[in-house]
């Protein structure tokens, strides 16, 4: 598992998606991206399975336009053959940042060998 170019890869096509008219196949990825089990909390406390979240960015397609998320201070708290689990602070153009905590797991044909299973947010002052 390449755990920084997923995170990299995952949140640049995150804003590609938010923030430009991108090509509908992209929402497709990230779809493929989480596992089916995977779960969000978001900055606000609420908890998302993938099918509310997919609901809701398919409604969300260039949102914020240019809008670009930098990965800062990535560190893999644990990590086994079968997952990993990382913490980065999220910075984005807009103005705002989190910091994320990511559960993810290994599957071999998945792109950089990882699928998404859990994220926790937390907002930045």
């Amino acid at each position: 598992m390449n755990l920084l170019a997923e995170v990299e890869q995952h949140h640049h096509d995150l804003a590609r998606w938010l923030g430009s008219e991108a090509e509908p196949a992209l929402l497709d990825a990230l779809r493929i991206a989480h596992q089916p089990e995977f779960t969000l909390v978001t900055i606000d406390g609420e908890s998302l399975a993938r099918p509310a979240l997919m609901d809701a960015l398919a409604g969300s397609r260039n949102a914020v336009p240019g809008l670009k998320i930098g990965i800062e201070e990535f560190e893999v708290t644990i990590r086994t053959a079968e997952v990993a689990v990382c913490r980065f602070l999220e910075v984005h153009s807009i103005g705002s940042s989190r910091r994320s905590t990511a559960v993810l797991v290994a599957e071999p044909t998945a792109r950089y060998g990882a699928r998404w299973l859990s994220v926790h947010e937390t907002a930045m002052p």
